[in-house]
């Protein structure tokens, strides 16, 4: 059976601050803007309805774009981009029960595993990570001139990797990640990972020419009724 360290975290959070405090205690204890989007042009559409007015179902055509970039408050990265995802995975333990006797393993997870519900939890804690998976929508989306409704925005679209770098982060926590294979890393090893290590990657949906079908409720495109 394997045996693994034991690690914590503090729960709470607050912004960029706390989770600097959260990811530096863990290190001690476990061992740009994006130039402004060019003026688009207006899609391809009818004029507008009267405010308020409903249509029936239109396709429209057009830069799909955002007033400002897209950012996740609490890494302070941020990307031209209709959507970002943030993808947290933590290095945990996970049990295994048979008739024959329980067995532990490290696997990278995005959900916590409650150690709690192990029946053999001595030795196999999982500390709680800071912070979790999220998506961040931008707002005031647009597809030429027209709002968009962000789920509309986001339906067919395909999400892409986004590299990012350490030192796009806040210094404290610059200094506490470093890049490995594509993700944010902090751990003491990433060539050997340890309960409690932590990756971080990012996958957005861009800006860019799209074609939508929804519904006109005054000027904002809306997903058609199901």
């Amino acid at each position: 059976m394997a045996r693994g360290r034991r690690s914590g975290w503090a729960l709470p959070l607050a912004g960029v601050a706390a989770a600097v405090a959260l990811i530096g205690g863990y290190v001690y204890q476990q061992r740009g803007s994006v130039p402004p989007t060019p003026a688009a042009p207006p899609a391809t559409q009818a004029p507008p309805p009267a405010a308020g007015a409903q249509s029936g179902a239109v396709t429209l055509s057009g830069r799909l774009h955002a007033a400002a970039p897209v950012r996740d408050p609490q890494l302070g990265i941020e990307a031209d981009a209709i959507a970002l995802y943030r993808m947290v995975e933590v290095r945990q333990w996970q049990e295994t029960c048979s008739a024959a006797g329980c067995e532990h393993a490290l696997v990278w997870s995005e959900k916590w595993i409650d150690p709690a519900r192990f029946r053999e939890p001595a030795g196999h804690q999982n500390p709680r990570p800071p912070f979790a998976s999220q998506r961040f929508l931008a707002r005031d989306i647009r597809l030429g001139e027209r709002r968009v409704d962000p789920l509309l925005a986001l339906e067919g679209a395909a999400a892409e990797p986004l590299q990012v770098r350490a030192a796009q982060l806040p210094p404290n926590l610059a200094a506490t990640f470093r890049e490995h294979d594509g993700f944010l890393y902090a751990g003491a090893d990433p060539a050997r990972p340890a309960a409690g290590d932590l990756r971080v990657a990012y996958r957005v949906v861009p800006a860019g020419e799209r074609s939508l079908t929804g519904i006109l409720v005054g000027d904002r495109l809306q997903a058609p009724r199901r």
